[in-house]
């Protein structure tokens, strides 16, 4: 029994070490307007504010149109580099974006309108990040 006791401690302490590496939320991100173009051919600018993400659809019907503002989340994985999500209420799509700062390229996956499923790299072609 006092095995099994130090098994489980041992094993409840090395969960707790590895949630501890686990990057917290963070706002770091506000002030930021990026443009990236996918490989699939669309192109997106995004804004983030503390009310939320908007973008354009820069390649859709209506360029000009900001969409959002929606609530985000987003966490600082290293320097210069963050994951991102946020849920367009209203519409259901579901988008995630992985940006790396440090070599200018992105990673997205969106559900749009819950049936669409996109999965694309992008490069960042106009960062402003204050």
């Amino acid at each position: 029994m006092k095995l099994f006791v130090t098994m489980l401690l041992l094993f409840i302490s090395s969960i707790a070490l590895e949630a501890s590496e686990l990057s917290l939320p963070t706002r770091d991100l506000n002030s930021t307007n990026i443009t990236y173009n996918y490989t699939s051919g669309r192109s997106y600018n995004v804004k983030f504010e503390e009310k939320g993400v908007s973008y354009r659809y820069l390649t859709g019907s209506k360029p000009e149109k900001w969409w959002g503002p929606f609530p985000y989340q987003a966490f600082k994985i290293e320097n210069n580099v963050y994951f991102t999500s946020w849920f367009e209420k209203g519409y259901g799509d579901y988008v995630t974006l992985l940006i790396n700062f440090n070599n200018n390229l992105l990673y997205g996956s969106a559900i749009l309108s819950g049936k669409i499923v996109h999965f694309h790299g992008a490069k960042l072609v106009k960062v402003n990040r204050k």
